[in-house]
């Protein structure tokens, strides 16, 4: 599982429904349609150039939006597993929203040539409507999950499924006024590509996302990871080529503590913590084990190991910590952590 953190908590208070903004958008977009159709008509000529240098600068911006609708539809499809960690969680989508955020004054930023300027429009309300979807997504789906009434959030999160399945739509027009503007200046060969980042639109519905709810909350998750190490005696800590290393003053021995936390919901049982020492320049690693009887879910637990024998004279020790994943444990990539220390 993922390294824990703090949840993350946001506001349960039930924002207002994107449902006017919405309809609102939609009229603006066919009265754009039809003044489209009515000052510039399809078979108006425009200065090919423009148009082709037009559709060469939004193209990438709807391939970045893609990669980004992409992505979250793998985070989506993943959340049983990485509900466990709200916090790397909401980094994630954290990210995912900058980067749509950034399209967005990217696609505002384009002059369009004067034939496109409804299309343009377009084209900067669907980039607004997946910005605003993710940034909803992020806190309703993280509070959804230990919120008392499923209700709201099953709502909340209907409504921003909703609106990233609009803003496909909204694409769509985009894409066809820009494609009939190239095709009545035989620009056949520059295509728009498709963009849709809400498929699955049955799953938007409250029902559905209701009972996606429900079994999210039911998932057996099952997560091992090395939290906090603390060395004995302490030291300073300084960077070396991109990697922090310790440096401890003059000892024969050292100790170490090692935090395990349990980021799953279920409690395990029979946990090896194994410590291992090495060097630059004595490979050979000296090993200790120990076991944690029982931790529950959401559980911190301190493993102390002394008698550590370092190699001294300022050479680089290694100190390789393992927790050894559990049964049905999918995330073992945080089960593990080396610390690099040196001794006078």
């Amino acid at each position: 599982m993922y390294a824990q953190t703090s949840a993350p908590r946001f506001s349960r208070k039930r924002r207002r429904s994107p449902a006017p903004a919405i309809v609102i958008a939609v009229a603006l977009l066919l009265l754009a349609c039809w003044l489209f159709n009515l000052t510039c008509g399809r078979g108006k000529k425009e200065d090919a150039s423009s148009l082709s240098e037009y559709a060469n600068r939004t193209r990438p911006l709807v391939e970045a939006s893609n990669s980004i609708g992409q992505e979250w539809n793998n985070i989506r499809s993943s959340l049983d597993q990485l509900i466990a960690d709200t916090g790397s969680l909401d980094t994630s989508l954290q990210n995912l929203e900058n980067q749509a955020l950034d399209l967005l004054g990217q696609a505002k930023a384009i002059l369009p040539p004067e034939t496109l300027e409804e299309a343009h429009s377009a084209l900067t309300i669907c980039m607004e409507q997946r910005y605003r979807a993710l940034k909803n997504y992020r806190s309703d789906i993280i509070n959804a999950v230990s919120a008392v009434d499923l209700d709201v959030y099953a709502a909340s999160l209907s409504d921003d499924l909703r609106e990233m399945m609009y803003s496909d739509g909204v694409y769509l027009f985009f894409k066809r006024a820009v494609t009939e503007a190239l095709a009545a200046n035989n620009l056949q060969d520059i295509v728009m590509p498709d963009s849709i980042c809400m498929p699955d639109w049955e799953n938007a519905g409250v029902d559905r996302v209701r009972s996606f709810l429900i079994s999210l909350r039911g998932t057996e998750l099952h997560g091992l990871a090395v939290g906090q190490v603390q060395l004995n005696p302490k030291g300073t800590v300084s960077e070396e080529g991109g990697e922090t290393v310790h440096r401890l003053p003059s000892v024969s021995e050292v100790s170490v503590t090692v935090t395990v936390e349990n980021q799953g919901n279920r409690p395990e049982s029979g946990v090896v913590v194994t410590i291992s020492l090495y060097s630059t320049i004595n490979t050979t690693p000296t090993r200790q084990d120990k076991t944690i009887e029982n931790i529950g879910p959401g559980e911190k637990i301190q493993v102390a190991f002394s008698g550590l024998i370092p190699t001294t004279g300022g050479v680089r020790n290694i100190l390789e910590i393992k927790v050894e994943p559990v049964p049905k444990e999918a995330f073992i990539q945080n089960n593990q952590k080396l610390i690099y220390f040196t001794i006078g």
